[in-house]
């Protein structure tokens, strides 16, 4: 059996849903037709030591935000895939373009539309409060709720695992 670390240690692309993982998945309406968001400074962090050391992450969402797009932008993450409900064929094109197995791909996601990714990936991680589905199909149930930086310590995890992890403390 395939250990946590050993997962951890072949990653070279993270892919995260946004909604319940990157937010709590709450959704705030005001005045106008557009709604806004929470993000989580930690995952920020998280997804800046990825992008250092060479991994790329990817935005999947199901909902079309322009707040998910603006913190993409922020984050430099290129890879932002918005309105896409159909996770797989975005997963077979970002491993065409890096080049890249299912096997060295993670993917963080909290509800249904995620268990295609999860169940090809080579590391399955969901927030502590993700949907049972989810949680059965995951290699990892991150002990934190979504929206509270849970690909912080998917990043934590990846980057101790490829030996990263002193060097980022280090910087500080």
């Amino acid at each position: 059996m395939t250990t946590l670390e050993e997962r951890a240690r072949a990653i070279r692309l993270v892919c995260t849903d946004v909604d319940g993982v990157l937010t709590t998945g709450a959704l705030q309406y005001g005045d106008t037709p557009r709604h806004t968001k929470v993000f989580n400074v930690r995952d920020g962090a998280g997804i800046k030591w990825l992008q250092r050391y060479g991994i790329p992450v990817a935005f999947i969402s199901g909902l079309d935000s322009p707040a998910t797009v603006h913190r993409a932008w922020d984050l430099k993450v290129e890879d932002c895939f918005v309105g896409h409900l159909a996770k797989k064929p975005v997963l077979d094109q970002l491993c065409a373009k890096y080049g890249l197995r299912p096997e060295e791909v993670a993917h963080v996601g909290d509800d249904l539309a995620d268990l295609p990714l999860l169940t090809q990936v080579g590391l399955a991680c969901c927030p502590r409060d993700a949907v049972a589905e989810v949680k059965a199909q995951s290699h990892w149930v991150v002990p934190v709720d979504g929206g509270r930086g849970v690909l912080r310590e998917v990043a934590e995890a990846i980057l101790k695992a490829q030996g990263h992890w002193d060097e980022v403390v280090a910087s500080y």
